[in-house]
């Protein structure tokens, strides 16, 4: 009998070995990532209280349930900004400042306690709070919209159907009570505009 060729064929062992993991492994990693993520989003401090904390630093008391909520211009991918806000609501109430000024130091109180006092909390659910010094850059397209925004802090704007209708800004005297006065004879013209 006559032997035939054969050619030998190498067989690759190790190819056809599959990687196997237990779902029970899958799952635990999965629910790790998520347990981790969910105590970083607990413990993370709200809106308000980042702008409760960074006035405090200064000593500059505001409450704790204050009326300021941050926001950017441009907004975010789950964050809605001012630019959106602003073209969606009928009134908007805008203030510009940072906790490190020392004019927004002086009147953010006041912006506070008046616009309770004076009513404009029945009209507008927040004042929006813009830090230009946080992010320049989104604060310079804010100003490219609305050439009526200047580059001093602090200030509050009003806007109406889309458009700026009262602007405060501080005036020369540092005295505490005439800048309360200032701020409550503003907040009254506002309300004033809104119910007209």
């Amino acid at each position: 009998m006559a032997r035939q060729n054969v050619k030998k064929v190498k067989v690759d062992k190790y190819s056809k070995v599959e990687p196997k993991v237990h779902p029970i492994t899958i799952a635990s990693i999965v629910g790790f990532f998520v347990v981790v993520f969910g105590l970083i989003l607990i413990f993370q401090p709200t809106n308000q209280e980042k702008i409760y904390d960074a006035y405090a630093l200064y000593n500059v008391e505001i409450t704790e349930d204050h009326p300021f909520y941050q926001v950017d211009y441009s907004g975010g991918l789950f964050k809605k900004g001012l630019k959106k806000i602003i073209s969606q609501e009928e009134v908007v109430v805008v203030y510009v400042g940072f906790a490190a000024c020392p004019a927004c130091q002086t009147h953010v109180k006041g912006f506070e306690s008046y616009y309770n006092s004076e009513g404009l909390v029945d009209h507008v659910s927040r004042i929006y709070y813009i830090d230009p010094t946080q992010n320049q850059g989104d604060f310079e397209n804010f100003q490219e919209a609305f050439p009526e925004i200047l580059n001093t802090t602090p200030q509050i704007l009003v806007f109406m159907d889309g458009e700026i209708v009262e602007t405060y800004t501080p005036g020369e005297s540092t005295v505490q009570t005439d800048i309360n006065r200032s701020i409550r004879d503003f907040y009254r013209a506002v309300v004033t505009k809104i119910t007209e």
